[in-house]
């Protein structure tokens, strides 16, 4: 049996985290460097990866996204400006899809296949819209309902046809890999838990999720790979400040550690947009 992970990046700046939207920030100060530091550990191990990209952040590393396309890399949509779909409008939802596809294809001269919500704020209904805007995957699902700011997706009108991979006649739905302990269901995917647990747990955690599953699925963001000093903010608690910074400076040597634990696990590296035509195909154990 195949098995199969995607490595993936959200394309957005340190103050685009949902805790910081009520906070006077300094938006000149950018830790977007996050992004080549990314591409040079991935390219390093010959990785193709998704970057899901906001379309107003992409014409300042349009340099860095254009050439990621052209070593086989792929840029997908992670909306226009990180404003959470759940809280707009479904007509400022739709116009927010369309606009970031457009904007980012011309970037980078590819079609935009896929999307992921900021904060994975989606439901069933707004997948619908993409689908209408010509997305042909999403990956914004995640069985973790503990978080306040998460969506949910009911994947039961889809098939599943890997691990953590679910097709309708119209879309993929690639799930974040979750870890059951104690009856509740913790992510094992994103950079903020990489980053903020001990590298033994995550280890521990990811590692039995790699013996029970064929896909693996990781997102980080451009802030948590920076080398760039993270910056001071006023007025947010002691709680969202430890989250926004701690463990950020060993994130890098985490990501290496990752990686090779995939490799040692006979994990192939693939793009969501391989995998999807992958499930696709029904010739999981012949590609």
């Amino acid at each position: 049996m195949k098995k199969y992970a995607v490595l993936s990046l959200d394309v957005e700046d340190w103050h685009h985290l949902d805790y910081f939207s009520s906070t006077q920030t300094n938006k000149d100060y950018t830790m977007l460097d996050g992004v080549n530091n990314f591409l040079e550990i991935v390219d390093n191990y010959g990785i193709p990866s998704t970057l899901f990209a906001l379309s107003d952040v992409a014409p300042l590393v349009k340099k860095e996204l254009v050439q990621a396309v052209k070593s086989n890399h792929e840029v997908s949509s992670h909306g226009e400006n990180h404003k959470r779909p759940l809280t707009i409008d479904i007509k400022d939802f739709i116009l927010d899809i369309n606009s970031s596809k457009s904007k980012l294809e011309d970037i980078v001269g590819k079609e935009v296949l896929g999307y992921r919500a900021p904060c994975f704020s989606i439901n069933n209904k707004l997948i619908e819209e993409l689908t209408k805007a010509g997305y042909q995957y999403d990956s914004s699902a995640i069985n973790f309902s503990s978080h306040p700011l998460y969506g949910g997706v009911d994947l039961s009108g889809f098939e599943k046809k890997l691990d953590n991979v679910y097709q309708n006649t119209n879309l993929t739905e690639f799930e974040l890999p979750t870890s059951n302990i104690l009856n509740r269901n913790i992510p094992i995917s994103g950079g903020g838990y990489l980053r903020i647990f001990p590298w033994i747990i995550m280890k521990n955690l990811i590692d039995n999720f790699l013996k029970q599953n064929q896909t693996y699925f990781l997102y980080i963001h451009p802030f948590e790979l920076s080398k760039k000093a993270l910056p001071e903010v006023d007025n947010i608690s002691v709680l969202k400040n430890f989250r926004f910074k701690y463990g950020q400076k060993k994130t890098p040597e985490k990501l290496n550690k990752l990686i090779k634990l995939l490799k040692s696990n006979d994990f192939e590296f693939v793009t969501f947009k391989n995998l999807m035509n992958i499930a696709k195909s029904n010739e999981l154990d012949s590609h």
